[in-house]
């Protein structure tokens, strides 16, 4: 059955949006100033027209929306001059994503996303204005897939996901342009306020440590908050639907986003543990699919946090199709195989210690953020070298219809589960030393926007050739 849906009048806004920036805050500084002053500058009338021919053009835009949704494809039309029209196959659809703001909620409306494997790297294939009610009407139309099961995650479990996953980097990232804007906004460097507030701070315990560590310090937990706080709100009130055919994942109580899409869309699974999760044993689950995103390089959260055999438990009921179906080749656990993950973590040691004590002879005055940084390094050294056991002890790789790699990626460790068919690239390198030893390093790598990528390392030559070449169908 033919349907044809038109944009929701808020899609007006959201095109006008960018520009608000640049010509309503002249625009209400010129009142202003007229009100106060009794004068006017003559730039105001060329911004007015300008402002409102966007609007017009905004206006028309949203007027000339279309979209028709019918058994086979869905047809997206735009533009009133110069028209354009865009047909998409039903079965060549990877995700939807449906986002609710709190002006949308006012208005019953939602911001929608359509995601196909083409398109734009950078942006999804097309997003638009809809009203709930014709959201709901799509959905219905084109995921007539009724959800057999449910899950809804506790706060708890966003939150320690949130904690365990949450970087200061991140927080800086999201921090740093909101309050360089904020100020500039407002006309006051609450840059330079913050960081004098750092500062006074961080000296109260300059009897401790540095004033420069301290400050560093504060910085970085202040980003990690900012981190925290934003990751906990964006996936709060976590829920997953599970149908036979498609998944559903909706999160966020302030702004909404319901995301779905088809399991055979799924270019691969990961499941990750970054270094806080470690400490408190726990896992969690992610899809990588095909022209998801907004910038068509994200992985889709689908269970936020638990322990390794919750998580699998998990993973064998919503992709039991990705399942393992052969032996895995292993690293040989033998104390000369031990010796060799260790290689590089030993000699990085030596490096940091040489280098401490090199520093502290000649810098005698900064003895403290010597001995501060060395513990620091050390640390993160005697975790690199855990990554390095755990691929030792748990690292493996298995070829059949699906590809199943298990081991570290950076800080993190990772199991990665693929089709075979989405297999862009397998790398076979061999150092002089593995050639001595016959072994060698694989490297996965999943034919996808994100690329995800996984290497085992120390496998057995021979073997590792054989099933490459039995599975692949590539001579030997």
């Amino acid at each position: 059955m033919k349907k044809v849906y038109k944009a929701h009048p808020l899609m007006v806004l959201s095109k006008v949006a960018p520009f608000l920036l640049i010509f309503i805050f002249p625009v209400v500084k010129a009142f202003l100033q007229y009100f106060t002053k009794g004068k006017i500058t003559d730039i105001l009338g060329f911004e007015i027209t300008i402002f409102l021919i966007i609007t017009a053009m905004a206006v028309i835009h949203c007027l000339s929306f279309k979209l028709t949704v019918d058994e086979d494809e869905l047809i997206v039309e735009t533009g009133f001059v110069f028209r354009k029209k865009a047909q998409i196959k039903r079965a060549r659809l990877s995700s939807i994503q449906v986002q609710q703001n709190p002006l949308d909620m006012l208005c019953s409306a939602v911001t929608y996303r359509i995601n196909t494997e083409a398109g734009s790297r950078r942006l999804s294939d097309f997003k638009f204005k809809l009203s709930l009610s014709n959201s709901k009407s799509i959905y219905n139309q084109i995921y007539l897939d009724t959800p057999v099961s449910r899950a809804h995650f506790s706060p708890i479990k966003v939150a320690a996901m949130a904690a365990t996953t949450s970087s200061a980097f991140m927080g800086m990232v999201i921090g740093v342009p909101i309050i360089y804007r904020t100020g500039s906004l407002l006309g006051v460097a609450l840059n330079e306020m913050l960081l004098d507030e750092i500062n006074n701070v961080s000296n109260k315990f300059q009897n401790y440590f540095p004033p420069i560590v301290n400050t560093i310090s504060l910085i970085f937990l202040l980003a990690y908050g900012v981190s925290f706080v934003y990751t906990f709100v964006k996936y709060v009130n976590f829920k997953l639907y599970l149908g036979e055919k498609s998944l559903e994942v909706k999160t966020g109580v302030f702004v909404r986003s319901a995301t779905v899409f088809k399991k055979k869309s799924v270019n691969n699974v990961k499941i990750e543990q970054t270094p806080l999760m470690l400490l408190f044993k726990r896992f969690a689950m992610k899809v990588s699919v095909g022209g998801f995103g907004e910038t068509k390089a994200v992985s889709q959260i689908v269970v936020p946090s638990g322990k390794w055999e919750e998580i699998e438990r998990e993973f064998y009921k919503y992709f039991p199709f990705l399942a393992p179906q052969t032996k895995n080749l292993r690293p040989a656990k033998s104390s000369e195989n031990r010796a060799r993950f260790l290689f590089w973590p030993t000699i990085y040691l030596g490096i940091i210690f040489m280098l401490s004590v090199i520093l502290a002879v000649k810098f005698v005055d900064f003895g403290k953020l010597i001995l501060f940084l060395t513990v620091i390094a050390t640390c993160v050294v005697f975790y690199h070298a855990y990554t390095c056991i755990y691929e030792l002890e748990h690292g493996k790789i298995g070829f059949s219809d699906n590809v199943y790699a298990r081991g570290r990626k950076g800080f993190n460790t990772c199991s990665l589960y693929c089709p075979k068919e989405n297999i862009g690239e397998i790398k076979v390198t061999r150092l002089w030393t593995d050639a001595k030893k016959n072994t060698c390093r694989v490297r996965i790598t999943v034919s996808s926007e994100r690329a995800d990528s996984m290497c085992v390392r120390l496998l057995n030559y021979d073997e590792t050739m054989s099933e490459i070449s039995k599975n692949f169908n590539i001579p030997e």
